[in-house]
């Protein structure tokens, strides 16, 4: 050892001296030298040479010095020592009372600096002792926190009982379902850390302040071990619910722990379902430990927490809310977890709330301000645990398939019973309602019922209010509802517009009926209310509208505008509309005895006034009027014989000779008066219906009545029963039995039906028949009977007629009898029967007939009385009951009355609101009524605000249903607006520190609740509550203790991302540097609980902010607290540390604005700090993820910089630092072995080519770092994340250490054995069960295999070969048909399916596409025979595609699937596969290539390959047939344009220049022109409605941007955008008319026009020769190539049949445009080619460009057409150079040329330029000529096509060069094009009469005719050698000489002197025999029969 390092290892006693001397310089400088080398050794766990005891001494005697200096340091040098391995010598030397003797000394020389840090070092110090000398205390192998029982309260005495006692009984309540097997296992050395965490003196000798500093040790440490480990001995969290039990003030540090714990497990749960944590584990299942299960645990938390908050709940305290904050937490650990929560965790939370809503019910008082204060805490608390209730019954539902819904519903009613809390909380009621919907489909009969009252009550209510009162209609239409609940509320103002409504309504019945009926049935609503005051409030409003109409009927005059007195009456309105039910109602109300005199009086009155209209109406009208009253006649009758006035009305009603009744209704009203009371009107009833029998019958055919009757028996009454007939005596006693006599019956019934039935045989059938009826049950089945009834009916009339046989008393007798059962039986019958006037009349004549058969009187007067009163009877076998009470009237039958009051929609009502009562409300009469009362308040006022006592006392409804003070006071408590708002008054004007810590716990509770939800403006007064005493530092302990209470509000309110303080608190830290946060932070001395606060709010605030906002505090805090962070570190304080590194990691997400040599330098630093703490185990694994994270975000800070300043020069360092991560790869903590590789990623990419210099420094590795991050990829037992990060890192070392390494590494590895077998236990989802164990792979391991064979590839293209042989690649294919949700592919789906998992699409589009994309240049055999031949595979890439586009930002993943679409182009199969299923699924086609033509993606990589692929479909899609073309199926497939066209134009016209939203892929998204300022689009004619417009206008809008009209310049070279661009918008024009048609609405031509017009007008550019001249060739490169390129899509566009060119004014311009080009063509000669071929195409399908194109303009030397001439003649005579491609120009000019002959301009030009005379050259008459060999056949041929067209007309079909086609015809093969042509020329030119003599005369022409003729022909496939498979030629042969000879004498004559005549007759014989043989022979020869035809002519020609 050097002496430079035995100083710096050794204290020496000279150096320890100096401690004590008299200077303060000195002693400081001692100090410094002594602290930092005993603190350096202690950290780098090296030794020191020293004397410990000597160095205590010397500390001590440092405090004798005054004043004293760095205090904290000192004794923190001393808390140092004694807990290193140096403290066991002073233990031994120094005893405990000496040493604690001179601690307190020092103690009381410190008292004085009121330092909290010294205080807390003197009591550590003082704890260390106690441990150290194990004074009092016997250290326990388990924490003395287990001695405090969960059950019960420790008390201090059972201090000295078994620590373990505790924690021993609660594991033993545990059952064994209560643990599981542990996730992960702690090493023991965590287990001993741990144990040390918690391992304090037990309850009774351990400090408040000493267990709170503890506490919060543990929390800030906690983030360092996986949460599962606190389920673990030794049981960290049993631990903390054992001392939530203290009632020493600690509860609030033990719940802070406790939230820690659970928001770590959450995070905890969340990463166990992540597939990237798996890790296959090394140990079995059974040797792994237990941990107390997840659910279990919370459990025990819920439970207790409820006992802590019971006793709490109405004297709250400062701990109420944490504590009800643990709980929330615990209920969302649950969810997180997946779990149910525990049945006795609900049931206490249920009975909480119901207890606090009792209690709040049950408070009393006047005076509103003081209830309100007195309930808003408890109120607050109810509305928690309402939401802790719901919360759970949720997780019930989510998590519990075996739920009790019953018992849940019953938890959910507590909350339901709550009206002011539904009232209050509107969302709550909505997040309520989805609860119940979740427990039942349907609402539940109660439920329906009670949103049925609620609707009534809300619209009854809204008629009391002048705004939202309903109109007179509305309000009848809408009746049924408010009379519901009219009587509950007893309002007459309501009743009163009711019966207004149906009086203001009288005009509109007779014209809308529905509208009649319902005001009907409101009118007898209002007449039977319950409430006879209100009964009677409506029949006092009758009077006046019927008194009204009466009075106008008797005065004459209009009772209503609009309507008649008559017609109303004929509608049977008087006043009222009237019905049976209404007059009955009214009659029935006149007997009410309780009824007032008035409203009886009035009752009957308004019978009576119907009745007076006889004398006013005439008897058809009275008639009608009549119908109405009849039904109400007997209870009229009846009324009349207490009513003398109503009976004369009645009577004189009915009188024979003033009646304008008819008879039979006359006859009616007698006999009601046969049951009358009074004798002579009995009487006389019974005289006139004897004389009306007696007129009656004026045929004489019925048997006389009154011959028997006696006058004496006339006054002795026919109907007179006395005593009546008893009911039950009618039919035999009731039997259960059923009927046995049907077959009796029957034959009874057969025997009636008989004619001509002997009379006793009658009489005997008739007897039995009625013995048979008397069973009840016979009469139902004689019902059944189809003539049952007619057959008695007629027996009835039969026996009453002169002609009758029998006896009347034989027949009648029975009868009677028997009709009088079935009319007591049947009520249909009886009602059938009353209005059939006949049967009255046979009654009435057998009871004249037979006065003296007492039985006959009986049966005819119970028959009459059913008749009469049908209306009121309900019969039954054993009872006939009466619904009025006919008194008065004597009846012939005893009978009961049912005088019970109707069922209306008011009683139904009060019957529904008693019955809610007794269910919904369980009882509960008083919740009841609270409940509408507060249903009424709401509906009345509609805010909660409006509410007041006064406004509800105004409101005509009852008492009971207005508000009063409990309620207004529940309902103000339950409004957190307002309560939170007073709240914060009250903290406003607070002047005590203790009363605003306890407004502040209130505050905490309603953020608790609200949350996010707290209004604009209390958020502003929160924040300025919080920011008045949190700006400035505390200066006493007071101030201390209420900073900490204010932290702890800004800290829920951060959790909570209140908008207001986020803002506020940001801004202060910006502009306030005085601010108590940076304060705080830069003091060393802070309380560690302080710090904790304000670090836990920085951070919320940070991961809060947006990261595209910059602020300057960002930077400068992150210097100041690195800095710090170092500070507190060489200070030892390691929790100071942990709290400001968390700051520090959010704080170097944000913008930090450092250079790079900044950013390097704090790399470094924080490595070092890394390194400071470096541990294997998981004790200090927080403090290495927060570095680690730092030195990430640092790197990715740095790499944003300049390409410049982002590499490391430095390569020791940086060979120092991958040293050092490698050595954290190796970390026990998963999280900090995958930021170590991240980092190690960042450092070898910021190295870059100093890597390679680099690497050989690592081989300590075995391999090397390339062998490692191998090894580690392929390390099943390694968790999925580090694996795939390894791989990550493998791949780009690849490059640096070549192909060969790489690929000698993937052989020793059997890398593509592992990458195969991975494939077969592929995980592709991104979560994962508990249930998976062993070897499994995630999508990213995969995608990091497929990621290295790309890399492969890239560096060694060979090596494909050797990947397409290996299964791993057919393995590929399998995972991409892994099945995902795909939509059907016949019809195109709705929304596209969500994408089931991220990373598995990553795999197949990102990795495994590209994969196959990189195969195809070398191996695209491969991919063919493999992925392009499985249309499985093609169908899962259309599923991909689809699911791709549902990301949000799917562009990288889209440029993979364009790639492999391209691929799959062009393999036949897989194209024609894919384009079949893409016209069965456009909307995915428009989804896949619109989104990479937005405008956003111009100059990027997608939108090249996006219009790659389209320009390829447009091909494609150019030959395939219309049936199967996919364009045709996107122009058939229509969108709803609209909507998307006006926002396309409000977009341009705000200018608009991105994307607005790339979220959801939508096709309206596609439709936003994105176009910039040049942009000049006309866009208010759009009208696009298809698919193939909506790409159009996409690519539309791309050539404006790309070729802006105002900027463009041709000077400017184009781009490969450019080009792509104008292929592909040719490509769609050229095969889309419906494109074409949307280029015309744009005006696309126009645009293109005018670029070019701009160019040829540019005087900068001007002449094309002298700007060539000028510049040079090579400049003018750029002018050819975009002309190329517009002329190029202009081409493409106009080569289809579709694009038509019609207009003259486009034609002209056009052509003028073509000519100017012209000089440019000879500098270009592709341009040239491109040219020709665009005019041929115009000239082609435009007869409009024809006539232009010949015509010579003005200014012009030369027509365009003349150009094309001299094109063709100059490219047909040049000499061509050898071995040159020749000019592809001359044949599209040929065309031109011919499409021109169409016009006459054209032809007239041709024939002055003597076109054909160029033959002479090229087709000279002697085949030797000098230029006959020189010309191309394909020239040729072309110019013999321009011939043949110009030869069709006059000008071109003059006979020349004969000879020379003559020739060419012999010397050209048969059939062949160009002897074809030749021929068609020499038919063209005889169709001409004026070459007919020359063709004639020239006999090589007739011979070589001759020749053609002869030339056998034979079908295809039997043709010979020399035989010719189409009759073609013939054809053209026998044409020509029809034209010939046909035609004159003289022609036909020198036809026949020839042998060609002959031949013409052997052809046409031979095609006629053997059509007549073989019809078959040459039915594939082409032009066979048009042969035979021109035969048949010339022969019919010849023949004339």
């Amino acid at each position: 050892m050097s002496a430079k390092e035995s100083l710096a290892l050794q204290l020496a006693d000279p150096q320890l001296a100096k401690l004590t001397s008299e200077s303060e310089e000195i002693r400081l400088r001692a100090l410094e030298q002594v602290e930092t080398r005993f603190i350096r050794c202690l950290q780098l766990d090296e030794h020191i040479q020293f004397k410990p005891v000597l160095l205590l001494k010397q500390l001590i005697r440092w405090f004798g010095h005054t004043p004293p200096l760095a205090a904290d340091r000192v004794l923190a040098i001393i808390l140092e020592l004694l807990r290193s391995e140096y403290g066991e010598t002073v233990v031994r030397k120094i005893p405990y009372a000496r040493l604690k003797t001179e601690l307190e000394k020092v103690r009381r020389v410190l008292r004085d600096l009121n330092s909290k840090r010294v205080t807390e070092l003197l009591d550590d110090l003082q704890l260390l002792l106690l441990q150290k000398y194990k004074m009092d205390l016997a250290t326990p192998s388990i924490s003395s926190l287990s001695a405090i029982d969960l059950t019960s309260q420790t008390n201090q005495s059972q201090g000295n009982e078994s620590v373990a006692s505790g924690i021993d009984q609660l594991l033993a309540n545990l059952k064994p379902e209560d643990f599981e097997t542990a996730w992960t296992r702690p090493c023991l050395d965590d287990v001993a850390s741990m144990t040390s965490m918690i391992d304090m003196p037990r309850v009774g000798a351990m400090s408040v302040l000493e267990l709170q500093v503890q506490l919060t040790h543990l929390t800030i440490r906690m983030g360092d071990y996986p949460a599962e480990y606190f389920l673990q001995s030794p049981y960290i969290f049993l631990h903390l619910v054992h001392l939530q039990n203290r009632n020493d003030g600690s509860l609030l540090y033990v719940n802070r722990a406790l939230i820690e714990c659970l928001k770590q497990l959450q995070r905890r749960i969340q990463l166990q379902h992540n597939t990237l944590s798996y890790a296959a584990s090394l140990d079995p299942p059974a040797t792994r430990p237990q941990q107390l299960r997840v659910s279990s645990a919370l459990g025990v938390l819920l439970v207790n927490c409820t006992k802590l908050i019971s006793p709490l709940l109405f004297c709250p305290t400062n701990d109420n809310w944490h504590i009800l904050e643990l709980s929330m937490e615990c209920v969302r650990t649950y969810d997180v977890l997946g779990s149910r929560a525990l049945d006795l965790g609900n049931l206490r939370i249920a009975k909480i709330s119901k207890q606090l809503v009792t209690y709040n019910n049950s408070l009393e008082g006047s005076d509103l301000n003081k209830l309100v204060d007195t309930m808003v805490v408890s109120r607050l608390q109810s509305l928690i645990f309402h939401g802790l209730l719901k919360d759970t019954v949720i997780l019930s539902l989510n998590y519990d398939k075996q739920m009790d819904q019953t018992h849940a519903k019953s938890l959910i009613k507590r909350i339901i019973w709550d009206s002011s809390n539904l009232s209050c909380q509107p969302d709550r009621v909505k997040s309520l309602s989805g609860v119940i919907r979740l427990l039942s489909a349907e609402p539940s009969l109660e439920e329906q019922h009670l949103i049925k009252l609620k609707r009534c009550y809300s619209l009854a209510l809204n008629q009391l209010r002048p705004n939202t009162r309903m109109g007179a209609v509305q309000l009848i239409q809408v009746h049924r509802q408010v009379c519901m609940v009219v009587d509950q509320l007893g309002s007459e103002t309501l009743v009163k517009q009711l019966f207004d409504a149906v009086v203001e309504c009288t005009p509109l019945y007779a014209g809308d009926p529905k509208l009649r009926e319902d005001a009907e049935k409101l009118i007898f609503i209002l007449m039977h209310l319950p409430d006879p005051h209100l009964r009677g409030f409506v029949y006092r409003l009758m009077p006046r509208p019927v008194v009204s109409h009466f009075h106008a009927f008797m005065n004459k005059t209009v009772y209503m505008t609009g309507c008649s007195n008559l017609e109303l009456v004929r509608h049977h309105i008087l006043g009222l509309p009237l019905n049976t039910q209404i007059l009955q109602g009214l009659i029935l109300q006149s007997m009410e005895a309780d009824a007032p005199e008035q409203v009886r009086q009035w009752c009957i009155d308004y019978p009576i006034m119907l009745l007076k209209l006889s004398c006013l109406l005439n008897a058809t009208d009275f008639g009608t009027v009549f119908q109405l009253i009849l039904p109400v006649l007997p209870l009229l009758i009846c009324k009349s014989v207490s009513y003398k006035q109503l009976h004369k009305l009645i009577w004189e009603l009915f009188e024979p000779d003033t009646s304008p009744l008819d008879p039979t209704l006359m006859l009616r009203g007698y006999v009601y008066y046969m049951f009358h009371p009074d004798s002579q009107l009995r009487s006389d009833a019974a005289t006139r219906i004897a004389f009306v029998l007696q007129c009656q019958d004026y045929t004489k055919k019925y048997k006389p009545t009154m011959n028997q009757v006696p006058i004496e028996m006339l006054a002795n009454d026919f109907c007179l029963i006395q005593p009546p007939v008893n009911y039950s005596s009618i039919f035999d006693d009731h039997t259960d039995e059923p009927f046995q006599g049907q077959r009796s019956l029957d034959a009874l019934i057969r025997l009636l039906q008989t004619k001509d039935l002997r009379p006793p045989i009658r009489k005997s059938t008739m007897i039995q028949l009625n013995v048979l009826l008397q069973n009840w049950k016979a009469c139902d089945d004689f019902a059944t009977k189809e003539d049952g009834y007619r057959l008695l009916l007629e027996t009835l009339h039969n026996a009453l007629k002169k002609e009758s046989a029998n006896d009347p008393a034989d027949v009648l007798l029975p009868a009677v009898s028997i009709l009088m059962k079935l009319l007591l039986h049947d009520a249909g019958f009886r009602q059938e029967v009353a209005n059939t006037f006949e049967v009255y009349v046979c009654l009435l004549r057998a009871l004249y007939m037979l006065p003296h058969e007492t039985q006959l009187r009986q049966d005819v007067s119970i028959c009459l009385f059913q008749m009469l009163f049908h209306n009121y009877i309900n019969s039954q076998e054993g009872q006939l009951v009466l619904d009025v009470e006919l008194g008065p009237m004597i009846l012939p039958v005893t009978y009961e009355v049912n005088d019970s009051p109707p069922a209306t929609v008011a009683t139904e009502g009060i019957a529904l609101q008693e019955h809610l009562e007794n269910t919904h409300f369980g009882g509960d009469k008083e919740r009841a009524a609270h409940h509408w009362r507060l249903y009424m308040a709401h509906c009345i006022r509609q805010c909660q605000a409006s509410i007041t006592l006064e406004a509800m006392r105004n409101l005509d409804i009852r008492d009971c249903l207005k508000m009063n003070v409990h309620d207004l006071a529940l309902e103000q408590a339950s409004d957190l607006d307002l309560q939170l708002g007073r709240q914060l008054t009250a903290a406003g004007n607070c002047s005590s520190h203790e009363d605003l810590q306890q407004i502040v716990t209130i505050i905490q509770m309603f953020l608790m609740l609200m949350r996010s939800a707290i209004p604009q403006k209390m958020g502003e007064r929160l924040w300025k509550l919080v920011h008045k005493y949190i700006r400035l530092a505390p200066g006493n302990d007071a101030d201390r203790e209420l900073y900490k209470y204010l932290l702890e509000l800004c800290l829920t309110c951060l959790r909570h991302r209140q908008p207001q303080v986020m803002s506020g608190l940001s801004k202060a830290l910006e502009t306030d540097h005085h601010h108590s946060f940076h304060l705080q932070l830069h003091d060393r001395l802070i309380p560690l609980e302080t710090l904790h606060l304000i670090s836990q709010c920085l951070v919320q605030l940070l991961s809060a902010e947006c990261h595209g906002v910059t602020m300057n505090w960002h930077g400068k805090l992150f210097m100041q607290l690195s800095l710090l962070a170092k500070t507190h570190f060489e200070l030892r304080q390691l929790q100071h540390v942990r709290c400001v590194l968390s700051i520090l990691r959010h704080l170097s997400e944000r913008q930090l604005s450092l250079s790079a040599v900044q950013l390097m330098q704090y790399c470094q630093h924080f490595i070092q700090l890394s390194s400071d703490l470096r541990t294997s185990t998981h004790t200090g694994s927080q403090w290495q993820r927060d570095c680690l994270h730092i030195i990430c975000q640092l790197h990715m800070h740095k790499s944003r910089l300049s390409a410049k300043t982002n590499s490391t020069d430095d390569a020791g360092v940086a060979k120092k630092v991958l040293r050092y991560l490698l050595g954290l790869c190796g970390h026990s903590d998963g999280e900090v072995r995958a930021l170590a590789w991240v980092s190690m990623a960042n450092w070898i990419t910021s190295c870059g080519a100093s890597m390679a210099s680099i690497l050989p420094s690592l081989d300590f590795l075995p391999g090397g770092l390339p062998a490692c991050c191998l090894t580690t990829l392929l390390d099943i037992h390694e968790v999925m994340l580090v694996r795939e990060l390894a791989g990550r890192v493998f791949i780009l070392l690849m490059p640096t250490i070549g192909a060969e390494a790489s690929i000698e590494l993937l052989r020793n590895h059997d890398f593509l054995k592992d990458a195969y077998n991975a494939l077969r236990v592929l995980h592709v989802a991104p979560c994962i069960t508990k249930e998976a164990a062993g070897e499994q792979h995630s999508c990213e391991i995969v995608g990091c295999f497929v990621a290295i064979c790309i890399q492969m590839v890239d560096l060694k293209p060979e090596w494909c070969a050797t990947l397409c042989e290996h299964s791993f690649m057919s393995g590929l294919s399998d995972v991409m048909k892994t099945p995902t949700p795909t939509p059907p592919p016949t019809a195109p789906p709705s929304p596209p399916p969500a994408v089931s998992s991220l990373p598995f699409l990553e795999l197949c589009v990102g990795q495994i596409c590209q994969l196959y994309a990189l195969c195809h240049r070398d191996n695209f055999e491969f991919l063919q025979r493999t992925i392009c031949r499985d249309s499985v595979l093609l169908q899962s890439f259309l599923s991909l595609t689809n699911n791709v586009l549902n990301l949000e930002s799917p562009e990288r993943l889209l440029v993979q699937l364009f790639k492999l679409f391209l691929v799959f182009s062009k393999d036949p199969n897989a194209s024609a596969f894919l384009d079949e299923q893409l016209r069965s699924w456009p909307a995915l086609f428009l989804d896949f290539f619109l989104y990479g033509l937005h405008m956003s993606f111009i100059n990027t990589t997608l939108q090249r390959y996006t219009l790659s692929a389209l320009s390829m479909v447009f091909i494609k899609a150019h030959n395939v047939p219309e049936t199967d073309s996919l364009i045709r199926e996107l122009e058939r497939y229509e969108l709803k344009m609209d909507e998307i066209l006006s926002f396309e134009e409000e977009e341009l016209a705000d200018g608009k220049d991105e994307m607005i939203s790339m979220k959801k892929q939508l096709l309206s998204w596609f439709m936003q022109s994105d176009a910039g300022g040049d942009a000049q689009i006309p866009t208010a004619d759009i009208k696009a409605s298809n698919a193939a417009v909506l790409l159009y206008h996409r690519l539309d809008a791309l050539f404006d941007r790309h070729y802006p009209p105002r900027t463009f310049h041709f000077l400017q070279a184009p781009g490969a955008n450019h080009v792509q661009i104008c292929e592909t918008f040719g490509g769609l024009l050229k095969i889309s008319p419906c494109a074409v048609q949307a280029a015309g609405q744009m005006m696309l031509l126009d645009r293109v026009i005018h670029l070019l017009e701009t160019f040829l007008d540019d005087p900068v550019v001007g002449n094309a020769c002298v700007y060539v001249k000028r510049v040079g060739a090579h400049k003018s490169r750029d002018i050819l190539s975009n002309l190329l390129l517009l002329i190029n899509m202009l081409g493409q566009w106009h080569s289809s049949h579709h694009a038509v060119i019609t207009q003259p004014a486009m034609a002209a311009t056009l052509v003028r445009i073509l000519i100017r080009i012209w000089p440019w063509l000879s500098h270009s000669p592709h341009l040239k080619e491109i040219t020709v071929t665009l005019i041929m195409f115009l000239t082609e399908h435009s007869f409009e460009m024809c006539k232009q194109t010949s015509l010579l303009t003005s200014g012009q030397s030369h027509s365009l057409l003349q150009l094309m001439v001299r094109v063709a003649d100059f490219e047909t005579t040049r000499k061509e150079t050898p071995n040159r491609e020749p000019n592809q120009s001359v044949v599209p000019a040929l065309r031109a040329m011919a499409n021109c002959c169409s016009c006459a301009e054209g032809r007239l030009s041709l024939a002055k330029m003597h076109v054909v005379d160029m033959f002479d050259t090229i087709l000279p008459e002697n085949p030797s000529a000098a230029h006959a060999t020189k010309v191309r056949p394909v020239v040729l041929i072309a110019w013999l096509g321009f011939w043949e067209v110009f030869s069709r007309y006059d000008v071109g079909s003059k006979a020349c060069h004969l000879h020379a086609l003559v020739n060419t015809i012999r010397r050209s093969t048969p059939l062949s094009t160009k002897r074809i042509l030749c021929l068609r020329i020499l038919r063209n030119m005889s169709f001409f009469n004026s070459n007919r003599s020359q063709l004639v005369e020239q006999s090589d022409f007739i011979n070589l005719l001759r020749d053609i003729l002869i030339q056998p022909v034979e079908k295809k496939a039997q043709a010979g050698e020399n035989a010719l498979d189409s009759f073609a030629e013939h054809c053209l042969a026998v044409l020509m000489l029809w034209k010939l000879f046909g035609f004159g004498a003289k022609y036909k004559g020198m036809l026949r002197g020839t042998k060609l005549y002959k031949v013409l007759i052997g052809l046409r014989v031979d095609l006629s025999d053997v059509y007549a043989d073989n019809p078959h022979k040459f039915s594939d020869v082409p032009y066979a029969k048009d042969l035979a035809k021109l035969l048949e002519n010339l022969a019919e020609s010849m023949r004339q």
